[in-house]
């Protein structure tokens, strides 16, 4: 009946995680298969089982580096083949305690990604049901330990299993409400709600400050992660953030901000008619958030439809696009939109013009040092148009000076000494001087800041975009094409110097990380549905069910054709058997042989059964048979 209730207990765990998460056809399989030769007779010693176990330990990393494109597995189903190992070599009251103890691990586990009604009803019923398990459990242990055992009756039974049912419910009860109160449905958010290094600001900023900025860090703190769903991406991205368009004479902002609030949820339309139908080629993206950054979402090329799983979205005159959500955790989005390999038409409509109020606050400009106007006309000459002094001025300005993290640069005039004096800066005093030089020209510019970086080796599908990225460039307006980007700093600057032994430091925490998440539920980034849509594909189910009938009927007719390998103990109880069948005796289960009788038959059956000799077994099958037909 133990057995049995563990068997019972393991069906229920195996439809909780399918309920709850899904169970693929192999693992299902693989569950019946184990099942059919348990119940077949097949058990594995204790040596044998764990040298499976170590096989399955192994075996994950394995799968996680070489196998994961042919089968997708994540770690219920290592909880489970775990489960199935110990099912095998379950021989003793004990080891099916451990079983069923086992269970109730990973029905517990089966609820950090996702939880509901659904889930805690089954896991209540399979709560109670273990109890029920461990009250068997404890009858098993008392019967195998007590000589005099007497079933049910007496207070020194019945106290034991009250006691161990009260700390079981209040135990597992107080857990599994600290659980569902206390964490998120996914313990790698809670994990970063909790701790605040894991949200800390990076070097992105809505903002450009210069002459207040010392030394610039190498910050190797990971900003987002961003994996491509459909498109090619190129090599090296420019992650578009907030663009900038008053400038005081030491910092880029945004005065008088208007934001416009999207109507929509979800899937949110950020382009017109117009720019959906151009042709060309399109990115989709999804991006995991992993550092404060003010709910700023950042696009490559033109964005034309932006999917938010929670949250509305809000876009500014500068292009920029910002979530606006009550819930503390980080956005996590998804763009799809028209990509550019030249990253020049960023501009959603490129027959618009400006009119005459937004090109003037393009190309205000406060007091400004004479000596910047005409180094402007210097680097721009001889241009024909907009377009081409902005070339000039950016090529200027990358072979005239050099990039350096660390800045000595004055915060009375920071542009004056960045262009006459250090010739040396970050990408905020190139982006800066290369807008401030276009407007002394009377060309619309504004600075942007994002991320801009070459693609790193995945991990996964994942690329982990760093705070070492961040970048500042310039968007020009040209008329009949838009707003084209231009970026000043000199190309590689902001690429981080790292010896191989960091960089592989920083491959291998990231793809913990990543694979912990992905294995947890929470390697999407996009918030899971709180109950899965349970389909029954009956055709499915019963195509299973016959299945696993015909492999356990061909294992349980194989396993009768098999002829049993008989041994000298096997052989020597069957002979003493048959003896005390004839004297029509019964032994009691706590009893030994000896105590039963003292003979010649009984000394000859415990040199076979416990001393392994031969002659012995053959000298007692003879006098077992002659006893019989005398008998008879």
């Amino acid at each position: 009946m133990h057995e049995a209730a563990v068997y019972l207990l393991i069906v229920g765990t195996l439809l909780l995680v399918w309920v709850t998460d899904g169970l693929p056809l192999p693992t299902l399989a693989l569950c019946l298969l184990v099942a059919s030769l348990r119940i077949g007779g097949l058990t594995l010693s204790t040596n044998a089982g764990c040298a499976v176990l170590i096989a399955v330990a192994a075996g994950a990393p394995l799968y996680w580096f070489f196998l994961r494109s042919f089968a997708t597995l994540d770690l219920k189903d290592f909880l489970l083949a775990v489960l199935l190992v110990f099912l095998l070599s379950a021989q003793t009251g004990r080891d099916f305690a451990a079983v069923s103890s086992y269970c109730i691990w990973i029905m517990l586990a089966t609820l950090f990604p996702t939880s509901g009604p659904q889930q805690w009803v089954l896991l209540g019923g399979l709560f109670v049901w273990f109890l029920v398990v461990q009250s068997l459990n404890e009858l098993r242990r008392s019967r195998e330990s007590q000589k005099n055992w007497k079933g049910l009756d007496g207070w020194q039974l019945l106290r034991p299993l009250a006691v161990f049912t009260l700390v079981m419910v209040l135990g597992v009860s107080v857990f599994a409400g600290a659980i569902y109160v206390l964490l998120p449905r996914n313990p790698i958010a809670a994990f970063q709600f909790n701790f605040k290094p894991f949200r800390r600001l990076v070097g992105f900023s809505n903002s450009v400050r210069l002459g207040v900025i010392g030394e610039l860090q190498d910050d190797q703190t990971p900003a987002f992660r961003v994996r491509f769903l459909q498109g090619s991406p190129p090599t090296v991205i420019r992650w578009r953030g907030v663009g900038l368009a008053d400038f005081n004479g030491s910092a880029w902002t945004n005065s008088n901000e208007v934001w416009t609030e999207s109507a929509q949820q979800g899937k949110i339309t950020v382009a017109s008619d117009a720019q959906r139908r151009k042709p060309g080629e399109r990115l989709y993206y999804e991006v995991l958030t992993l550092a404060e950054m003010d709910r700023v979402l950042f696009s490559v090329g033109v964005p034309e439809f932006v999917y938010l799983p929670e949250g509305r979205l809000r876009i500014n005159g500068e292009g920029a696009l910002r979530q606006l959500s009550l819930q503390e955790a980080l956005p996590n989005y998804s763009i799809s939109g028209l990509l550019d390999r030249d990253y020049h038409a960023l501009s959603s409509d490129t027959n618009a013009s400006l009119g005459p109020e937004l090109r003037q606050r393009y190309v205000r400009l406060p007091y400004v040092h004479p000596r910047i106007r005409e180094l402007a006309e210097v680097a721009s000459e001889p241009s024909k148009g907009p377009f081409e002094a902005a070339q000039r001025i950016e090529a200027f300005l990358r072979s005239r000076y050099t990039y350096s993290l660390a800045s000595k640069i004055s915060g009375r005039e920071p542009l004056l000494d960045f262009l006459f004096v250090a010739r040396s800066g970050h990408c905020e005093y190139f982006a800066s001087a290369m807008a401030v030089m276009l407007r002394s020209l009377k060309i619309p510019a504004r600075v942007v800041t994002g991320f801009y970086a070459s693609l790193p080796e995945p991990i996964g599908p994942w690329y982990v975009i760093r705070s070492s990225n961040a970048h500042s460039w310039v968007e020009v307006w040209i008329e009949g094409r838009g707003w084209i980007v231009f970026d000043p700093t000199p190309p590689g600057s902001n690429q981080p110097k790292m010896s191989a032994t960091r960089r592989w430091l920083l491959k291998m925490q990231d793809r913990l990380v990543v694979m912990s998440e992905e294995w947890m539920g929470g390697g999407s980034g996009l918030r899971r549905p709180a109950l899965p849509k349970l389909e029954l594909n009956w055709g499915w189910i019963a195509a299973v069910f016959l299945l696993g009938a015909v492999v356990l009927g061909a294992v349980l007719f194989w396993w009768r054709r098999v002829p049993e390998k008989q041994t000298v103990q096997s052989e020597a109880t069957l002979a003493y058997r048959r003896y005390l069948e004839a004297r029509k005796k019964q032994r009691a289960p706590n009893q030994t042989a000896r105590e039963l009788e003292q003979s010649e038959i009984v000394s000859l059956y415990e040199r076979a059964r416990f001393a392994d000799d031969k002659g012995a077994l053959l000298d007692l099958k003879r006098l077992v048979t002659e006893f019989v037909e005398k008998s008879v």
